[in-house]
């Protein structure tokens, strides 16, 4: 299953804790795709719980946002 997961606009915890829920749900195959705002504390706040998850991801950027590719 592949989620999309559209952080832009959000601060604080937010981020964090929805990166949080859904890669505690993700499934081996799924795909999630996040997507935040570049050079942001948001973007370090995700990068964060990816590690903390010891996943690897995919980053690539397009215009003002940094785009994460995560696979299980």
């Amino acid at each position: 299953m592949q989620t999309k997961l559209d952080l832009t606009g959000l601060c604080c915890s937010v981020p964090q804790m929805l990166v949080y829920s859904k890669l505690k749900k993700m499934n081996r195959g799924d795909i999630l795709e996040i997507i935040v705002e570049k050079g942001s504390s948001q973007e370090a706040d995700v990068v964060r719980v990816l590690n903390y998850f010891g996943c690897s991801s995919e980053r690539t950027e397009r215009g003002e946002v940094s785009i994460y590719i995560i696979r299980r």
